[in-house]
């Protein structure tokens, strides 16, 4: 098993650099390990690059594709068994206002968007996210009924500190998707979480906890073999 990351894990763990991995012509399983799976970031390449290989690979570049274009994010949850929300894709205000009311939250569909959402309480709020996260009105923005209270939590290998139904929902995403490392934005109200987005974890906010459990996972993972990728 080939471990690529741009992260300095333990030095328990031999790890390649995403750059030199990029460079090379390995052929073995590989556990791709970054804060970034966004397209055509580095975490994207890395798992492109395997695939050009024919390594298996965690996470494969299709689901990080899915994983971070916010409607396919949703609908594949959806069928995976992770509660959502209803959503609307479009430019409109009008139709945002008519399907949801308000207060809603408003999310990227642009391609370059670095994640994050914005909540909308009136008509001008929502007309300032809609330019804002639509980039001028160039592209449409997913928007989603605001019920309850919004959480961001730090996920790695599908574990968050948050325990309860936002922690089934972490094991089930990664399940569904297999990105190792991320931020997921989830609403809770009714006793209940539902998964509303996704966004990349900063280097600063991966800290030495995350770091020892990243090293006990790819020792599990290690001790399964070729299997893991298979599941």
């Amino acid at each position: 098993m080939l471990i690529v990351s741009n992260i300095d894990l333990t030095k328990t763990i031999d790890v390649m650099k995403p750059t030199t991995f990029l460079n090379s012509s390995i052929r073995e399983p590989v556990l791709n390990i970054n804060n970034d799976y966004r397209y055509m970031k580095m975490g994207y390449y890395v798992s492109l690059h395997a695939e050009v290989l024919e390594n298996l690979v965690i996470p494969r570049s299709e689901d990080a594709i899915d994983a971070y274009r916010h409607p396919i994010l949703l609908i594949k949850a959806s069928k995976h068994g992770i509660p959502t929300l209803p959503h609307i894709v479009t430019d409109s205000a009008k139709q945002i206002i008519a399907r949801f009311g308000f207060p809603v939250i408003v999310f990227a569909v642009n391609p370059f968007s670095n994640g994050g959402y914005k909540t909308a309480q009136n008509r001008s709020a929502l007309y300032r996210a809609l330019r804002s996260l639509g980039l001028s009105h160039k592209f449409t923005v997913c928007a989603q009924p605001l019920r309850g209270k919004m959480v961001s939590v730090k996920t790695v290998f599908g574990q968050s500190s948050h325990g309860g139904q936002v922690e089934e929902v972490a094991r089930k995403f990664y399940e569904a998707f297999r990105l190792p490392i991320c931020k997921l934005h989830i609403q809770l109200f009714d006793d209940k979480a539902y998964l509303c987005g996704i966004e990349k974890m900063e280097n600063a906010e991966i800290v030495p906890a995350d770091l020892r459990l990243i090293s006990e996972e790819v020792a599990q993972i290690s001790k399964i073999g070729e299997k893991y990728w298979l599941r």
